[in-house]
């Protein structure tokens, strides 16, 4: 299994995405967004069915919330914030068909995510980067009216409490300060005429879409791609010089 980097992250971005697609429909062609949007919305049902028959977390593969799970630079990172965390990624990994039998595995996973969570957090720290707790519950209050009943299925599909999401959330907006402040990353115009002739390959007869009007799309697919690549880069650099000790 490819290493999962910034869960609570992906999952942010995920129900933000699907608000915006709703407003960006009208740069695709309507054939094109109705197709996607049905196939979306069917992989998805199918997803949330196949995660919820799967990933049911038992009490004990749950931790005291008020123990501390690892050590980062001498930080404690505890046990509540390992429970949603590791109740999202096994969610996340049956949603995709994988095998979550082996509960060892998911539990050495949430751990690298939450060192992972913590390093960035500690190097946007020190370079003078913070979250408030009234911007993290504005960004919550603002995703709860664009999504509504969406963010509620969910939070109930990865067995949070607002209260979880919200923590994951304060780290998915340390990220985004941290990603804003510290990675410079620029697409060029080769780079999405290489990623549109290769979407052109892909899609053989079906009707694509001019590049002008896909390219606002393809540039912001290739900078998630490569800001990725950076984050996955910077913080195996921070892993090299941090004090890491597992305490479960």
């Amino acid at each position: 299994m490819k290493k999962v980097i910034l869960l609570g992250f992906a999952l942010t971005l995920a129900i933000i995405l699907a608000a915006c697609n709703d407003d960006n429909s009208g740069e695709e062609t309507e054939e094109n967004a109705q197709e996607e949007n049905t196939q979306s919305e069917e992989n998805a049902e199918g997803e949330n069915e196949q995660a919820q028959q799967s990933a049911e977390i038992t009490e004990e593969e749950k931790v005291d919330p008020d123990s501390a799970v690892v050590s980062v630079n001498g930080t404690e990172v505890m046990g509540d914030s390992y429970n949603s965390v590791y109740s999202m990624l096994k969610t996340q990994m049956a949603g995709m068909g994988q095998d979550v039998s082996d509960t060892e595995v998911v539990k050495e996973q949430t751990v690298n995510v939450l060192i992972e969570q913590q390093l960035i957090r500690q190097e946007a720290e020190d370079i003078g980067l913070e979250v408030t707790e009234e911007e993290v519950q504005s960004e919550f209050d603002t995703l709860k009216d664009e999504n509504g009943e969406q963010l509620t299925t969910v939070l109930e599909q990865f067995q949070l409490s607002e209260e979880d999401f919200k923590r994951q959330l304060a780290d998915d907006l340390i990220t985004n300060k941290y990603v804003d402040s510290e990675l410079d990353v620029e697409v060029t115009d080769e780079e999405v005429e290489e990623y549109y002739n290769q979407l052109k390959e892909q899609s053989g007869d079906q009707e694509l879409g001019k590049l002008e009007d896909l390219e606002p799309t393809i540039k912001d697919q290739i900078k998630q791609q490569k800001t990725s690549t950076e984050l996955q880069s910077k913080v195996a650099e921070l892993k090299e010089d941090a004090e890491v000790e597992t305490l479960i």
